[in-house]
Protein backbone atom coordinates (compact mmCIF):
# COMPACT_ATOMS: atom_id res chain seq x y z
CA UNK A 1 0.00 0.00 0.00
CA UNK A 2 3.02 2.13 -0.23
CA UNK A 3 2.81 3.55 -3.52
CA UNK A 4 -0.96 5.22 -2.65
CA UNK A 5 0.86 7.03 0.27
CA UNK A 6 3.37 9.42 -1.94
CA UNK A 7 2.99 13.17 -0.95
CA UNK A 8 1.51 15.29 -3.56
CA UNK A 9 3.07 18.46 -5.09
CA UNK A 10 2.77 20.82 -2.42
CA UNK A 11 1.26 24.02 -3.98
CA UNK A 12 -1.40 22.13 -5.32
CA UNK A 13 -5.24 22.58 -4.29
CA UNK A 14 -6.48 19.56 -1.55
CA UNK A 15 -8.34 17.53 -4.31
CA UNK A 16 -11.38 15.65 -3.01
CA UNK A 17 -10.12 12.26 -3.76
CA UNK A 18 -7.41 13.22 -1.32
CA UNK A 19 -9.20 14.63 1.27
CA UNK A 20 -11.35 11.24 1.21
CA UNK A 21 -8.19 8.94 0.99
CA UNK A 22 -6.57 10.81 4.21
CA UNK A 23 -9.78 10.15 6.52
CA UNK A 24 -10.22 7.11 5.50
CA UNK A 25 -6.64 6.43 6.02
CA UNK A 26 -6.71 7.91 9.57
CA UNK A 27 -9.56 5.63 10.99
CA UNK A 28 -8.20 2.52 9.39
CA UNK A 29 -4.70 3.49 11.52
CA UNK A 30 -7.41 4.44 14.84
CA UNK A 31 -9.13 0.98 14.41
CA UNK A 32 -12.23 1.65 12.15
CA UNK A 33 -12.44 -1.31 10.61
CA UNK A 34 -16.09 -1.91 9.15
CA UNK A 35 -17.35 1.04 7.75
CA UNK A 36 -21.26 1.11 6.38
CA UNK A 37 -22.05 3.52 3.34
CA UNK A 38 -24.84 4.93 2.37
CA UNK A 39 -24.94 5.93 -1.39
CA UNK A 40 -25.02 9.80 -2.37
CA UNK A 41 -23.18 12.17 -4.55
CA UNK A 42 -21.46 14.95 -1.73
CA UNK A 43 -20.04 11.82 -0.19
CA UNK A 44 -18.83 10.19 -3.52
CA UNK A 45 -15.36 10.53 -3.43
CA UNK A 46 -15.08 8.89 0.05
CA UNK A 47 -17.34 5.75 -0.59
CA UNK A 48 -14.51 5.23 -3.94
CA UNK A 49 -11.61 5.16 -1.35
CA UNK A 50 -13.42 3.13 0.93
CA UNK A 51 -14.15 0.68 -2.52
CA UNK A 52 -10.72 0.78 -3.26
CA UNK A 53 -9.37 0.20 0.52
CA UNK A 54 -12.21 -3.36 0.97
CA UNK A 55 -10.38 -4.65 -2.45
CA UNK A 56 -7.28 -4.33 -0.97
CA UNK A 57 -8.56 -6.27 2.05
CA UNK A 58 -8.01 -3.35 4.36
CA UNK A 59 -11.23 -2.89 5.83
CA UNK A 60 -15.05 -4.74 5.60
CA UNK A 61 -17.20 -2.21 3.63
CA UNK A 62 -21.21 -2.45 3.84
CA UNK A 63 -23.23 -0.55 1.64
CA UNK A 64 -27.48 0.57 2.92
CA UNK A 65 -29.87 2.86 1.15
CA UNK A 66 -31.45 3.97 4.54
CA UNK A 67 -29.29 5.73 6.86
CA UNK A 68 -31.28 5.19 10.24
CA UNK A 69 -30.95 1.60 9.27
CA UNK A 70 -27.19 1.69 8.17
CA UNK A 71 -26.27 3.46 11.62
CA UNK A 72 -28.13 0.46 13.53
CA UNK A 73 -26.12 -1.66 11.72
CA UNK A 74 -22.66 0.00 12.29
CA UNK A 75 -23.78 0.18 16.04
CA UNK A 76 -24.40 -3.43 16.12
CA UNK A 77 -20.99 -3.75 14.49
CA UNK A 78 -19.65 -2.23 17.18
CA UNK A 79 -21.58 -3.11 20.06
CA UNK A 80 -20.56 -6.79 19.16
CA UNK A 81 -17.08 -6.14 18.80
CA UNK A 82 -16.12 -3.51 20.82
CA UNK A 83 -14.34 -1.72 18.05
CA UNK A 84 -15.39 1.07 16.49
CA UNK A 85 -17.61 1.33 13.34
CA UNK A 86 -18.23 4.01 11.20
CA UNK A 87 -21.51 5.27 9.20
CA UNK A 88 -21.08 7.52 5.75
CA UNK A 89 -23.24 10.08 4.63
CA UNK A 90 -23.77 12.77 2.69
CA UNK A 91 -25.43 16.01 3.64
CA UNK A 92 -28.82 17.14 4.19
CA UNK A 93 -31.63 15.29 5.81
CA UNK A 94 -29.53 12.23 5.71
CA UNK A 95 -27.56 13.02 8.49
CA UNK A 96 -30.85 13.73 10.53
CA UNK A 97 -31.23 10.30 9.86
CA UNK A 98 -28.93 9.01 12.14
CA UNK A 99 -30.33 10.43 15.29
CA UNK A 100 -32.20 7.12 17.05
CA UNK A 101 -29.12 5.15 16.85
CA UNK A 102 -26.51 7.94 17.61
CA UNK A 103 -29.00 8.11 20.82
CA UNK A 104 -29.03 4.53 21.91
CA UNK A 105 -25.04 4.86 21.10
CA UNK A 106 -25.00 7.57 23.61
CA UNK A 107 -26.52 5.70 26.32
CA UNK A 108 -25.14 2.69 25.78
CA UNK A 109 -21.15 3.93 25.70
CA UNK A 110 -20.68 2.64 21.95
CA UNK A 111 -18.09 4.18 20.20
CA UNK A 112 -19.65 4.72 17.18
CA UNK A 113 -18.09 7.08 14.70
CA UNK A 114 -19.98 9.09 12.03
CA UNK A 115 -18.60 10.72 9.24
CA UNK A 116 -21.17 12.65 7.22
CA UNK A 117 -19.64 14.49 3.89
CA UNK A 118 -21.05 18.52 4.06
CA UNK A 119 -20.75 21.27 1.16
CA UNK A 120 -17.88 23.94 1.46
CA UNK A 121 -18.51 26.32 4.74
CA UNK A 122 -18.49 28.93 2.32
CA UNK A 123 -21.51 27.29 0.81
CA UNK A 124 -23.99 27.08 4.56
CA UNK A 125 -26.34 29.50 4.57
CA UNK A 126 -26.83 30.55 1.31
CA UNK A 127 -30.18 27.93 0.33
CA UNK A 128 -28.03 25.13 -1.42
CA UNK A 129 -29.59 22.15 -2.21
CA UNK A 130 -29.06 19.64 0.18
CA UNK A 131 -27.67 21.71 2.72
CA UNK A 132 -28.42 21.81 6.57
CA UNK A 133 -26.17 22.78 9.60
CA UNK A 134 -25.71 19.42 9.96
CA UNK A 135 -22.93 20.45 12.81
CA UNK A 136 -25.74 21.08 15.32
CA UNK A 137 -27.91 18.00 14.39
CA UNK A 138 -26.37 15.71 16.72
CA UNK A 139 -24.41 18.01 19.20
CA UNK A 140 -26.47 16.66 22.43
CA UNK A 141 -26.16 13.00 21.22
CA UNK A 142 -22.64 13.07 20.37
CA UNK A 143 -19.80 13.24 22.76
CA UNK A 144 -17.85 15.52 20.22
CA UNK A 145 -18.24 17.16 16.50
CA UNK A 146 -15.27 17.52 14.60
CA UNK A 147 -15.90 20.05 11.64
CA UNK A 148 -13.01 19.01 9.79
CA UNK A 149 -10.94 22.01 8.52
CA UNK A 150 -9.19 21.04 5.41
CA UNK A 151 -5.76 22.98 4.60
CA UNK A 152 -5.47 24.52 1.13
CA UNK A 153 -2.11 22.65 0.91
CA UNK A 154 -1.92 19.11 0.45
CA UNK A 155 1.77 19.23 2.66
CA UNK A 156 -0.31 20.55 5.62
CA UNK A 157 -2.76 16.91 5.69
CA UNK A 158 -1.08 15.05 7.76
CA UNK A 159 -1.32 18.00 10.71
CA UNK A 160 -4.36 19.34 10.51
CA UNK A 161 -6.66 16.20 8.79
CA UNK A 162 -5.15 13.41 10.38
CA UNK A 163 -4.60 14.96 14.24
CA UNK A 164 -8.30 15.88 13.79
CA UNK A 165 -9.47 12.55 13.76
CA UNK A 166 -7.02 11.20 15.64
CA UNK A 167 -8.49 13.65 18.61
CA UNK A 168 -12.07 13.01 17.61
CA UNK A 169 -11.55 8.89 17.94
CA UNK A 170 -9.52 9.48 21.08
CA UNK A 171 -12.71 11.32 22.41
CA UNK A 172 -15.09 8.92 21.17
CA UNK A 173 -12.75 5.78 22.91
CA UNK A 174 -13.61 7.77 26.04
CA UNK A 175 -9.57 7.53 26.38
CA UNK A 176 -9.27 11.72 26.19
CA UNK A 177 -12.35 12.93 28.17
CA UNK A 178 -16.01 11.32 29.20
CA UNK A 179 -17.15 7.69 28.40
CA UNK A 180 -17.10 5.96 25.04
CA UNK A 181 -19.50 6.97 22.56
CA UNK A 182 -20.56 8.41 19.35
CA UNK A 183 -18.37 11.12 17.93
CA UNK A 184 -19.56 13.06 14.63
CA UNK A 185 -16.53 13.68 12.02
CA UNK A 186 -18.34 16.46 9.49
CA UNK A 187 -16.23 16.46 6.37
CA UNK A 188 -16.71 19.13 3.55
CA UNK A 189 -15.89 18.36 0.24
CA UNK A 190 -16.03 20.98 -2.92
CA UNK A 191 -16.93 18.79 -5.24
CA UNK A 192 -18.56 14.85 -5.54
CA UNK A 193 -16.59 14.26 -8.32
CA UNK A 194 -14.61 10.71 -8.45
CA UNK A 195 -11.25 10.28 -8.89
CA UNK A 196 -9.27 10.97 -11.67
CA UNK A 197 -7.18 7.88 -11.05
CA UNK A 198 -8.09 4.76 -8.29
CA UNK A 199 -4.98 4.39 -7.06
CA UNK A 200 -5.10 8.39 -5.21
CA UNK A 201 -1.71 9.78 -4.33
CA UNK A 202 -2.05 11.48 -0.35
CA UNK A 203 0.31 12.86 1.93
CA UNK A 204 1.59 9.42 3.97
CA UNK A 205 0.69 8.71 7.85
CA UNK A 206 3.06 7.35 10.70
CA UNK A 207 4.91 4.62 9.71
CA UNK A 208 4.02 0.70 10.40
CA UNK A 209 0.29 2.01 9.76
CA UNK A 210 0.49 3.73 13.26
CA UNK A 211 -2.56 6.19 14.07
CA UNK A 212 -1.04 10.46 13.62
CA UNK A 213 -0.92 10.33 17.75
CA UNK A 214 -1.72 8.25 20.06
CA UNK A 215 -4.14 8.76 23.14
CA UNK A 216 -3.08 6.95 26.66
CA UNK A 217 -5.98 5.31 28.90
CA UNK A 218 -7.18 7.41 31.21
CA UNK A 219 -6.63 6.12 35.51
CA UNK A 220 -9.90 6.47 36.97
CA UNK A 221 -8.67 4.45 39.96
CA UNK A 222 -8.08 7.68 42.13
CA UNK A 223 -11.04 8.59 43.48
CA UNK A 224 -11.58 8.53 46.75
CA UNK A 225 -12.54 4.70 48.50
CA UNK A 226 -15.95 4.14 50.23
CA UNK A 227 -15.80 1.07 52.28
CA UNK A 228 -18.90 -1.39 51.55
CA UNK A 229 -19.54 -3.85 54.30
CA UNK A 230 -21.07 -7.04 52.94
CA UNK A 231 -21.52 -8.54 56.45
CA UNK A 232 -24.89 -6.39 56.04
CA UNK A 233 -27.74 -7.97 53.96
CA UNK A 234 -26.94 -7.13 50.46
CA UNK A 235 -27.63 -7.57 46.89
CA UNK A 236 -26.13 -6.02 43.58
CA UNK A 237 -28.43 -4.86 40.93
CA UNK A 238 -26.96 -5.27 37.73
CA UNK A 239 -27.99 -3.34 34.68
CA UNK A 240 -27.09 -3.09 31.12
CA UNK A 241 -23.48 -1.69 30.53
CA UNK A 242 -22.71 -2.93 34.52
CA UNK A 243 -18.80 -4.34 34.81
CA UNK A 244 -18.77 -6.55 37.63
CA UNK A 245 -14.60 -6.79 37.74
CA UNK A 246 -13.52 -6.05 41.39
CA UNK A 247 -17.06 -7.02 43.16
CA UNK A 248 -16.63 -10.38 45.14
CA UNK A 249 -18.00 -13.14 43.42
CA UNK A 250 -19.95 -14.04 46.64
CA UNK A 251 -21.90 -10.87 46.38
CA UNK A 252 -25.79 -12.42 45.38
CA UNK A 253 -26.71 -10.68 42.21
CA UNK A 254 -29.62 -9.62 40.11
CA UNK A 255 -28.55 -9.16 36.57
CA UNK A 256 -30.44 -7.92 33.23
CA UNK A 257 -29.82 -10.57 29.93
CA UNK A 258 -26.94 -8.40 28.93
CA UNK A 259 -24.81 -8.18 31.73
CA UNK A 260 -21.02 -10.53 31.97
CA UNK A 261 -22.31 -12.43 34.69
CA UNK A 262 -17.90 -12.90 34.88
CA UNK A 263 -19.10 -17.04 35.92
CA UNK A 264 -21.68 -15.73 38.43
CA UNK A 265 -25.36 -17.36 38.81
CA UNK A 266 -28.15 -14.55 38.73
CA UNK A 267 -31.29 -14.75 41.16
CA UNK A 268 -34.78 -14.39 39.08
CA UNK A 269 -35.64 -10.66 39.38
CA UNK A 270 -38.85 -11.18 41.28
CA UNK A 271 -36.43 -12.38 44.08
CA UNK A 272 -36.29 -8.13 44.93
CA UNK A 273 -40.05 -8.79 45.77
CA UNK A 274 -39.53 -11.04 48.57
CA UNK A 275 -36.39 -9.76 50.46
CA UNK A 276 -35.89 -6.44 52.14
CA UNK A 277 -31.55 -6.32 52.25
CA UNK A 278 -30.09 -3.16 54.22
CA UNK A 279 -27.93 -2.82 51.30
CA UNK A 280 -28.43 -2.19 47.65
CA UNK A 281 -25.62 -2.15 45.31
CA UNK A 282 -25.50 -0.95 41.94
CA UNK A 283 -24.03 -1.33 38.48
CA UNK A 284 -24.83 -0.41 35.20
CA UNK A 285 -28.26 1.20 34.16
CA UNK A 286 -30.88 -1.21 35.36
CA UNK A 287 -33.72 0.13 33.49
CA UNK A 288 -35.62 -2.93 32.82
CA UNK A 289 -37.78 -4.05 36.06
CA UNK A 290 -39.33 -1.90 38.23
CA UNK A 291 -39.02 -3.55 41.60
CA UNK A 292 -35.64 -2.11 41.08
CA UNK A 293 -36.68 1.57 41.34
CA UNK A 294 -39.48 0.56 44.34
CA UNK A 295 -36.87 -1.05 46.33
CA UNK A 296 -34.59 2.00 46.03
CA UNK A 297 -36.78 4.29 47.05
CA UNK A 298 -37.14 2.08 50.76
CA UNK A 299 -35.55 4.60 53.26
CA UNK A 300 -34.16 1.62 55.22
CA UNK A 301 -32.51 0.13 52.17
CA UNK A 302 -28.83 2.04 51.55
CA UNK A 303 -27.87 2.55 47.55
CA UNK A 304 -24.70 2.53 46.47
CA UNK A 305 -24.11 3.70 43.03
CA UNK A 306 -20.89 2.16 41.72
CA UNK A 307 -19.51 4.01 38.38
CA UNK A 308 -16.29 5.19 36.57
CA UNK A 309 -16.63 8.66 37.62
CA UNK A 310 -18.36 10.54 34.69
CA UNK A 311 -21.59 10.76 33.88
CA UNK A 312 -23.00 7.52 34.77
CA UNK A 313 -24.35 8.81 38.32
CA UNK A 314 -27.71 9.92 36.96
CA UNK A 315 -29.10 6.77 36.89
CA UNK A 316 -31.85 6.68 39.71
CA UNK A 317 -30.23 9.76 41.70
CA UNK A 318 -32.77 10.63 43.49
CA UNK A 319 -32.81 7.54 45.63
CA UNK A 320 -28.97 6.92 45.92
CA UNK A 321 -27.73 7.64 48.75
CA UNK A 322 -23.46 6.88 47.57
CA UNK A 323 -21.75 7.61 44.85
CA UNK A 324 -18.60 5.80 44.06
CA UNK A 325 -15.95 4.81 41.23
CA UNK A 326 -13.51 2.65 44.10
CA UNK A 327 -15.81 0.63 46.12
CA UNK A 328 -13.44 -1.28 48.92
CA UNK A 329 -15.29 -4.35 50.30
CA UNK A 330 -15.43 -5.45 53.73
CA UNK A 331 -16.34 -8.92 55.47
CA UNK A 332 -18.23 -11.42 53.71
CA UNK A 333 -21.54 -12.53 52.87
CA UNK A 334 -23.35 -13.83 55.36
CA UNK A 335 -24.17 -18.18 54.94
CA UNK A 336 -27.94 -17.48 55.91
CA UNK A 337 -28.32 -14.78 53.84
CA UNK A 338 -27.24 -16.32 50.88
CA UNK A 339 -28.89 -19.39 51.24
CA UNK A 340 -32.08 -18.08 51.65
CA UNK A 341 -31.81 -16.31 48.58
CA UNK A 342 -30.71 -19.22 46.59
CA UNK A 343 -33.71 -21.23 47.60
CA UNK A 344 -36.03 -18.18 46.65
CA UNK A 345 -34.90 -18.33 43.21
CA UNK A 346 -35.79 -22.23 43.46
CA UNK A 347 -38.67 -21.67 44.23
CA UNK A 348 -39.64 -19.01 41.61
CA UNK A 349 -38.06 -20.44 39.09
CA UNK A 350 -39.72 -23.88 39.54
CA UNK A 351 -42.87 -22.20 39.51
CA UNK A 352 -42.21 -20.28 36.51
CA UNK A 353 -41.47 -23.87 34.44
CA UNK A 354 -44.13 -25.11 35.93
CA UNK A 355 -47.01 -22.37 34.59
CA UNK A 356 -44.92 -21.95 31.31
CA UNK A 357 -45.85 -26.41 31.18
CA UNK A 358 -49.31 -26.17 31.79
CA UNK A 359 -51.87 -25.55 28.89
CA UNK A 360 -52.22 -22.33 26.94
CA UNK A 361 -49.07 -20.47 28.62
CA UNK A 362 -46.69 -21.78 25.96
CA UNK A 363 -48.15 -20.04 23.59
CA UNK A 364 -47.43 -16.31 25.10
CA UNK A 365 -44.45 -14.20 23.97
CA UNK A 366 -42.82 -15.69 27.65
CA UNK A 367 -43.54 -19.34 26.09
CA UNK A 368 -41.43 -18.54 23.04
CA UNK A 369 -38.72 -16.61 25.03
CA UNK A 370 -38.80 -19.90 27.10
CA UNK A 371 -38.35 -22.43 23.65
CA UNK A 372 -35.57 -19.85 22.45
CA UNK A 373 -33.51 -19.97 25.65
CA UNK A 374 -34.05 -24.28 25.45
CA UNK A 375 -32.71 -24.62 21.92
CA UNK A 376 -29.41 -21.87 22.10
CA UNK A 377 -26.12 -23.09 21.80
CA UNK A 378 -22.60 -22.25 23.90
CA UNK A 379 -21.05 -19.70 21.50
CA UNK A 380 -24.17 -18.39 20.23
CA UNK A 381 -24.81 -14.70 19.85
CA UNK A 382 -29.07 -13.89 21.18
CA UNK A 383 -29.88 -10.34 20.16
CA UNK A 384 -33.22 -9.27 21.91
CA UNK A 385 -35.54 -6.79 21.50
CA UNK A 386 -37.13 -4.12 23.89
CA UNK A 387 -40.45 -4.31 25.45
CA UNK A 388 -41.52 -7.88 26.28
CA UNK A 389 -39.31 -9.97 25.15
CA UNK A 390 -35.79 -8.83 27.04
CA UNK A 391 -38.05 -9.16 29.64
CA UNK A 392 -39.49 -12.49 29.41
CA UNK A 393 -36.09 -13.47 28.70
CA UNK A 394 -35.28 -12.55 32.46
CA UNK A 395 -38.23 -14.03 33.81
CA UNK A 396 -38.62 -17.55 32.32
CA UNK A 397 -35.35 -19.32 31.94
CA UNK A 398 -31.58 -19.31 32.59
CA UNK A 399 -29.26 -18.49 29.98
CA UNK A 400 -27.46 -21.61 28.33
CA UNK A 401 -23.42 -21.21 29.17
CA UNK A 402 -21.29 -19.74 26.72
CA UNK A 403 -24.01 -17.35 25.17
CA UNK A 404 -23.93 -13.67 24.87
CA UNK A 405 -26.70 -11.41 25.19
CA UNK A 406 -27.12 -7.94 23.16
CA UNK A 407 -29.75 -5.48 23.10
CA UNK A 408 -30.38 -1.84 22.44
CA UNK A 409 -30.16 -1.07 26.46
CA UNK A 410 -29.65 2.36 26.06
CA UNK A 411 -32.67 3.91 25.44
CA UNK A 412 -34.60 0.66 25.06
CA UNK A 413 -36.37 1.72 22.21
CA UNK A 414 -37.72 -0.56 19.51
CA UNK A 415 -36.52 0.82 16.24
CA UNK A 416 -33.53 -0.56 14.64
CA UNK A 417 -33.00 -4.11 16.18
CA UNK A 418 -33.26 -6.01 12.86
CA UNK A 419 -30.57 -3.80 11.84
CA UNK A 420 -28.24 -3.95 14.52
CA UNK A 421 -28.52 -7.22 15.15
CA UNK A 422 -27.72 -7.91 11.24
CA UNK A 423 -24.61 -5.92 12.14
CA UNK A 424 -23.83 -8.28 14.88
CA UNK A 425 -24.16 -11.05 12.32
CA UNK A 426 -22.06 -9.84 9.61
CA UNK A 427 -19.58 -9.40 12.77
CA UNK A 428 -19.30 -12.43 13.73
CA UNK A 429 -19.73 -14.71 10.76
CA UNK A 430 -19.00 -17.86 12.71
CA UNK A 431 -21.44 -17.66 15.57
CA UNK A 432 -25.31 -18.35 15.18
CA UNK A 433 -27.22 -14.52 15.65
CA UNK A 434 -30.29 -15.59 16.68
CA UNK A 435 -33.49 -12.62 17.28
CA UNK A 436 -36.38 -12.75 19.52
CA UNK A 437 -38.55 -9.71 19.13
CA UNK A 438 -42.19 -8.57 19.09
CA UNK A 439 -43.85 -8.07 15.91
CA UNK A 440 -44.39 -4.45 16.24
CA UNK A 441 -40.48 -4.59 16.67
CA UNK A 442 -39.91 -6.11 12.99
CA UNK A 443 -42.14 -4.60 11.12
CA UNK A 444 -40.81 -1.04 12.36
CA UNK A 445 -37.40 -1.91 11.29
CA UNK A 446 -38.12 -4.75 8.57
CA UNK A 447 -35.58 -2.10 6.01
CA UNK A 448 -32.88 -3.81 8.15
CA UNK A 449 -33.51 -7.00 5.93
CA UNK A 450 -32.79 -4.88 2.97
CA UNK A 451 -29.47 -5.96 1.42
CA UNK A 452 -28.25 -4.89 -2.33
CA UNK A 453 -27.43 -7.35 -5.15
CA UNK A 454 -23.37 -7.20 -4.61
CA UNK A 455 -23.41 -7.16 -0.59
CA UNK A 456 -22.72 -9.46 1.82
CA UNK A 457 -25.51 -11.33 3.21
CA UNK A 458 -25.65 -12.75 6.77
CA UNK A 459 -26.49 -16.68 6.63
CA UNK A 460 -25.62 -17.07 10.32
CA UNK A 461 -29.21 -14.83 11.45
CA UNK A 462 -32.14 -16.87 12.64
CA UNK A 463 -35.23 -14.26 13.26
CA UNK A 464 -38.00 -15.62 16.01
CA UNK A 465 -40.93 -13.13 15.44
CA UNK A 466 -42.83 -13.37 18.42
CA UNK A 467 -46.46 -12.45 17.16
CA UNK A 468 -49.07 -11.06 19.70
CA UNK A 469 -50.61 -9.02 16.69
CA UNK A 470 -49.72 -5.54 18.72
CA UNK A 471 -47.86 -4.02 21.93
CA UNK A 472 -47.93 -6.75 24.44
CA UNK A 473 -45.83 -4.82 26.92
CA UNK A 474 -48.92 -2.52 27.55
CA UNK A 475 -51.70 -5.76 28.45
CA UNK A 476 -49.14 -5.61 31.96
CA UNK A 477 -48.88 -2.31 32.69
CA UNK A 478 -51.54 0.17 34.72
CA UNK A 479 -53.02 1.40 30.80
CA UNK A 480 -54.25 -2.57 30.31
CA UNK A 481 -55.75 -3.14 33.45
CA UNK A 482 -59.41 -4.35 32.35
CA UNK A 483 -61.27 -1.27 33.95
CA UNK A 484 -59.53 0.60 30.58
CA UNK A 485 -60.82 -1.92 28.19
CA UNK A 486 -64.46 -1.37 28.52
CA UNK A 487 -66.57 2.20 28.59
CA UNK A 488 -65.99 4.97 28.48
CA UNK A 489 -63.16 3.62 26.70
CA UNK A 490 -64.04 1.41 24.23
CA UNK A 491 -61.47 0.34 21.32
CA UNK A 492 -59.05 3.03 22.23
CA UNK A 493 -56.81 1.04 23.99
CA UNK A 494 -56.92 -1.37 21.12
CA UNK A 495 -56.22 1.25 18.86
CA UNK A 496 -53.22 3.28 20.39
CA UNK A 497 -51.40 0.67 23.06
CA UNK A 498 -52.29 -2.58 21.36
CA UNK A 499 -52.20 -1.24 17.50
CA UNK A 500 -52.35 -4.31 16.15
CA UNK A 501 -50.90 -4.24 12.05
CA UNK A 502 -52.06 -5.53 9.03
CA UNK A 503 -48.98 -6.94 7.73
CA UNK A 504 -48.42 -10.21 5.80
CA UNK A 505 -44.69 -10.97 7.28
CA UNK A 506 -44.52 -13.87 4.65
CA UNK A 507 -44.80 -11.47 1.91
CA UNK A 508 -42.70 -8.79 3.96
CA UNK A 509 -39.83 -11.45 4.17
CA UNK A 510 -39.97 -12.87 0.58
CA UNK A 511 -39.49 -8.80 -1.07
CA UNK A 512 -36.12 -8.67 1.01
CA UNK A 513 -34.73 -12.78 -0.92
CA UNK A 514 -35.26 -13.16 3.28
CA UNK A 515 -36.77 -17.51 3.83
CA UNK A 516 -39.87 -17.20 6.36
CA UNK A 517 -41.63 -20.19 8.47
CA UNK A 518 -44.94 -19.81 10.18
CA UNK A 519 -44.08 -22.13 13.55
CA UNK A 520 -46.06 -22.96 16.40
CA UNK A 521 -44.54 -22.65 19.92
CA UNK A 522 -44.30 -26.28 20.82
CA UNK A 523 -42.26 -26.55 17.32
CA UNK A 524 -40.01 -23.34 17.90
CA UNK A 525 -37.18 -25.32 19.12
CA UNK A 526 -36.59 -27.88 15.96
CA UNK A 527 -37.51 -24.98 13.81
CA UNK A 528 -34.49 -23.14 15.35
CA UNK A 529 -32.27 -26.11 15.18
CA UNK A 530 -33.22 -26.39 11.56
CA UNK A 531 -32.83 -23.00 10.64
CA UNK A 532 -29.23 -23.15 11.70
CA UNK A 533 -28.39 -24.97 8.23
CA UNK A 534 -29.70 -22.31 6.18
CA UNK A 535 -27.37 -20.16 3.56
CA UNK A 536 -29.50 -16.95 4.07
CA UNK A 537 -31.28 -15.30 6.98
CA UNK A 538 -34.49 -16.95 8.46
CA UNK A 539 -37.46 -15.43 10.11
CA UNK A 540 -39.55 -17.82 12.33
CA UNK A 541 -42.45 -16.68 12.69
CA UNK A 542 -44.75 -17.53 16.08
CA UNK A 543 -48.39 -16.98 16.53
CA UNK A 544 -49.03 -16.45 20.37
CA UNK A 545 -51.87 -14.61 22.40
CA UNK A 546 -51.45 -11.04 23.47
CA UNK A 547 -54.61 -11.06 25.46
CA UNK A 548 -53.33 -13.96 28.26
CA UNK A 549 -50.62 -11.76 29.38
CA UNK A 550 -51.96 -10.18 32.38
CA UNK A 551 -53.52 -13.14 33.42
CA UNK A 552 -50.46 -15.61 33.11
CA UNK A 553 -48.43 -12.59 35.30
CA UNK A 554 -51.17 -12.42 37.74
CA UNK A 555 -51.40 -16.54 38.08
CA UNK A 556 -47.57 -16.61 38.02
CA UNK A 557 -47.14 -14.36 41.01
CA UNK A 558 -50.50 -16.41 42.98
CA UNK A 559 -48.31 -19.76 42.21
CA UNK A 560 -45.35 -18.66 44.24
CA UNK A 561 -47.28 -16.62 46.79
CA UNK A 562 -48.87 -20.60 47.49
CA UNK A 563 -45.24 -22.26 46.87
CA UNK A 564 -43.71 -20.14 49.47
CA UNK A 565 -46.22 -21.14 52.03
CA UNK A 566 -44.06 -24.30 52.93
CA UNK A 567 -43.02 -25.08 56.19
CA UNK A 568 -39.76 -23.19 55.06
CA UNK A 569 -41.84 -20.11 53.67
CA UNK A 570 -40.76 -18.10 57.38
CA UNK A 571 -37.34 -18.50 56.05
CA UNK A 572 -37.56 -17.03 52.76
CA UNK A 573 -39.35 -14.34 53.29
CA UNK A 574 -39.24 -11.40 54.93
Amino acid sequence: MNHHTEPGPAAQPVEPAVTAAVVVDELVRGGVRTFVYCPGSRNGPIGFELTRRADAGDITLHVRLDERSAAFLALGVSKSTGAPAAVVTTSGSAVANLLPAVTEAHYSRVPLVLVTANRPLSVLGTGASQTVEQAELLTSQVRHVQHLQVPERADEMNRVVRAQICHALGIGAGRLAGRPGPVQIDVPLPSGIPPQDRAVRFPAGRDDAQPWFRTAERDRRAAAPHRVDLTRPTVLVAGDGADLTGIPASVPVVAEPTVDLQGRTALHPWVLDHVRPEQVLIAGRPTLHRNVGTLLARPDVTAVLIGDGDDAWVYAAPHIDVLTANPVFEGTVGPEWAQRLTRLDAVLRRTWAEVLDESGHRATGAGVADAVLRALRPGDLLWVGASNPVRDVSLTGSLPAGVRVLSNRGVAGIDGNISSAVGAALANPDRTVVVLVGDLTFAYDAVGLQTGVLEQVPDNLVIVVSNDAGGGIFEVLEQGHPKYRSAPYGNTFERIYGAPQNVDFAALCASYGVDHRTVGPDALGPALTAARAGERPVVLEVPVARTRLRELHAHTRQRVTAGLRTADAPALVG
